[in-house]
């Protein structure tokens, strides 16, 4: 399945937290391959920042082979060799979503996006090109893609935005090693004071506890609570 023909189906299907008091800054957390808004929810309710609205959108589904079987799951892009066909058409939706939640908050460094893996990918990706100055991107077990358009994808904020990576040096599935060469990338064109990385030891393919208090912390002083 591509991406959804309209933004609202999108935005019909997550799950949405209002915010306690005045809405006053957003949250769009991206979730991982084959999992939905169901899985972060709880979490988020209760790590969920005062006057903060936090959006969890659903990937449509897609067709994808696990193990040599077919298995028609959530996903935010297709497989490796057709991401490009559809990561990309997918981050125009997401432009989308991150535009009406600016037109909420009144100011576009209010919102800060984020994901895991996946999402991850899909959140720094979109981010760092998106055309106004967010309050900041989150990428946890994800990766940067596109390595050889790299330049495509920073926009003029792409060295200003604050960036947080959170990486389990254990990763099986995202493995740290692979993907820090990306990150290196990133460095190498002016990503410096603004991106911060961790790398935990004996973390896998989750976020860890202190993961997500590092998380709280960058709400905390990105929307100066």
């Amino acid at each position: 399945m591509s991406a959804p023909s309209s933004m609202k189906k999108l935005i019909d299907t997550a799950h949405i937290i209002e915010p306690m008091g005045t809405h006053l800054h957003s949250i769009i957390w991206f979730h991982g391959f084959g999992d939905s808004s169901e899985g972060c929810k709880d979490i988020f309710s209760q790590i969920q920042p005062p006057n903060t609205r936090i959006v969890l959108p659903n990937a449509p589904k897609r067709w994808h082979t696990i193990q040599g079987q077919q298995h028609f799951v959530q996903s935010w892009y297709g497989e490796e060799a057709a991401a490009v066909e559809h990561g990309l058409p997918i981050m125009k939706w997401i432009n989308e979503l991150i535009d009406g939640e600016i037109e909420l908050v009144k100011d576009s460094t209010q919102l800060i996006i984020g994901g895991f893996s996946q999402g991850a990918c899909l959140a720094l990706m979109t981010g760092l090109r998106f055309p106004k100055l967010l309050g900041g991107i989150i990428c946890c077990s994800g990766r940067v893609a596109y390595l050889d358009r790299i330049q495509e994808f920073l926009g003029e904020h792409a060295r200003r935005v604050p960036i947080l990576v959170l990486h389990g040096k254990d990763d099986d599935r995202i493995c740290w090693d692979e993907v820090k060469p990306g990150f290196d990338l990133l460095r190498q064109h002016g990503l410096q004071d603004n991106m911060q990385i961790v790398v935990e030891d004996r973390v896998g393919h989750i976020i860890s506890r202190r993961g997500f208090n590092q998380i709280i912390m960058f709400f905390v002083k990105q929307f100066k609570l």
